[in-house]
């Protein structure tokens, strides 16, 4: 079952349906239709697997803990190197894809493989 992201209609039984009405829709073998009895007709199999959706509620509080533990110069002093790495990688992302938009998930899949090639190369310069 999936939400309608276009009216239609039944190419078999000729029912109709609104954009956001629940029909049954299978890509293969190839059926759709809003009644199950004729989905199932064309071949089509109603699984009883839901896909899990993630509607997040403002309401929602997420308690985030914090370990009380002292931070040692050298940890901070590798905090510092990633976000050099942080900032060179996003400047060196938006040059070599101008087209692609920085608040997205690719956006930051690139700058990502970028921080890991530059962290990469500075460990072979010092061995």
């Amino acid at each position: 079952m999936i939400k309608a992201k276009f009216a239609g209609n039944c190419k078999i039984c000729g029912s109709m349906w609104a954009v956001g009405d629940d029909i049954c829709y299978q890509k293969s073998p190839k059926a759709i239709c809003g009644e199950k009895e004729c989905f199932t007709q064309q071949g089509g199999t109603i699984s009883t697997y839901q896909q899990a959706t993630f509607n997040p509620n403002n309401k929602d509080i997420i308690i985030t803990k914090v370990p009380d533990v002292t931070v040692s110069d050298s940890v901070k002093q590798v905090a510092d190197d990633w976000m050099q790495f942080f900032v060179v990688a996003h400047h060196m992302t938006k040059t070599i894809y101008p087209e692609q938009d920085v608040n997205t998930h690719v956006f930051g899949q690139i700058r990502s493989r970028i921080i890991d090639q530059l962290c990469y190369i500075t460990r072979l310069q010092k061995d």
